[in-house]
């Protein structure tokens, strides 16, 4: 948990001072997770859709020991940050921000020409010498490297209007996370309008993109592949469950893909948001009732075996009475089980889930190929046609 009386506040004696994590009560060889996002305040609806994803972002560093590294200030997005990290009921993550020393103060300082007060909800500020806001930002990626030493360390992109940020932590070859619809830099690496050496580096660099509406679980998906915390897929059991659990949802395009194409980024985030949840559900379902079908069958089978042992072993023990019960009891199990699964009709409702699901992959596929909307309002015409489309597929008649 951070100090109740805001960060533990470190003052550097002169910009180019050794960083040692130690110094800041901040464990070395921990991933980080760099926040650049936009200062200005950020307005009611965007802050209502964003807070969320953060809150569920916070949970994710903390589960995975990951640290943040912020400009540490209490305005915009870092704002929202603290927001989050005050909902967390877990283990807080440790939160470091990184400021100069002319354009912030502390709790037991007052402002003066404009400072910024330090986020209270940061573990750590490093204060540096400095009356401009980029006499921080090596300080920052210096921060960066001595905390997670040889660890992964990821970008995520709020908003933001700093390019140079961006390019200085893709020249390092790290990966970035940009959620689309917040504005400013994110919208403009999401859509592909670049010029210099940030659209080089985002076009050859390992870029996932994902749209805020999207939800917080696609974000999280997201920032776990790039720190390598992605749980890997496993291959298909051989023997079904008995308790299935369907797995986590897998995006249909991934989110790199945005950044290669950008001029399908509107098309890639309507069939999200329309077709994506529609598939989702049905192929959750096909995977219930095709367990349910396994499982029938496997009880089936290992039934009628178990009839057939004991029926053997009636006739060798020709004069002993209870193999012969139990081939009744193992008959009737037989029985009563194919009878089950003839009435729960599981085989022709997998088969009915798992057609219209495909069909629902072909239609986000296929609105992907078509061309692109000339207008806005062309835009929300096909938008509506999908919804139309998807409800028809969902509920189309299958013949199996």
């Amino acid at each position: 948990m951070p100090n109740a009386g805001g960060p533990t506040v470190t003052r550097l004696s002169q910009p180019d001072a050794d960083i040692r994590p130690r110094s800041l009560g901040v464990p070395r060889g921990r991933a980080v997770i760099s926040v650049f996002g936009s200062t200005e305040d950020v307005e009611t609806d965007l802050a209502a859709k964003l807070l969320p994803v953060l809150r569920s972002v916070v949970v994710t560093a903390a589960r995975t020991d990951a640290v943040f590294v912020t400009e540490g200030t209490d305005r915009g997005v870092v704002h929202l940050l603290g927001m989050a990290l005050q909902a967390c009921e877990q283990r807080w993550p440790v939160v470091v921000g990184v400021a100069p020393s002319g354009r912030v103060h502390d709790r037991t300082e007052t402002s003066t020409n404009g400072q910024v007060a330090l986020e209270p909800n940061h573990s750590v500020a490093v204060v540096v010498p400095g009356s401009e806001w980029t006499d921080a930002t090596p300080v920052r990626f210096r921060a960066v490297d001595a905390i997670r030493g040889k660890k992964a360390t990821v970008a995520l992109v709020i908003g933001g209007e700093n390019d140079a940020e961006v390019v200085d932590h893709l020249s390092g070859d790290h990966p970035l996370l940009v959620i689309a619809g917040t504005g400013g830099l994110a919208d403009r690496i999401a859509t592909g309008d670049l010029t210099g050496d940030l659209a080089v580096l985002v076009r050859s660099g390992k870029v996932l993109v994902v749209h805020a509406d999207e939800g917080p679980g696609k974000v999280v998906t997201a920032l776990e592949r790039l720190l390598g915390k992605e749980k890997p897929v496993r291959p298909p059991s051989i023997w079904p469950k008995v308790r299935y659990r369907a797995p986590q949802p897998r995006p249909l395009v991934d989110p790199g893909f945005v950044v290669a194409y950008p001029l399908l980024a509107d098309a890639i985030h309507d069939a999200n948001q329309v077709v994506a949840p529609a598939f989702h559900e049905l192929d959750a379902q096909a995977g219930v009732e095709q367990n349910r079908y396994r499982l029938l069958a496997v009880l089936a089978i290992a039934g009628g075996l178990t009839t057939t042992v004991f029926a053997a072993l009636q006739t060798w023990l020709d004069d002993t009475p209870w193999p012969g019960v139990l081939v009744v009891t193992g008959g009737a199990f037989a029985a009563a089980i194919t009878i089950v699964a003839r009435k729960r009709e599981s085989l022709d409702r997998y088969l009915t889930a798992r057609a219209r699901a495909e069909r629902l992959r072909a239609l986000y596929f296929a609105h992907l190929a078509a061309p692109a909307p000339a207008t806005e309002e062309e835009r929300g015409d096909r938008v509506a046609d999908l919804e139309a489309a998807v409800s028809d597929r969902k509920h189309e008649v299958v013949r199996t």
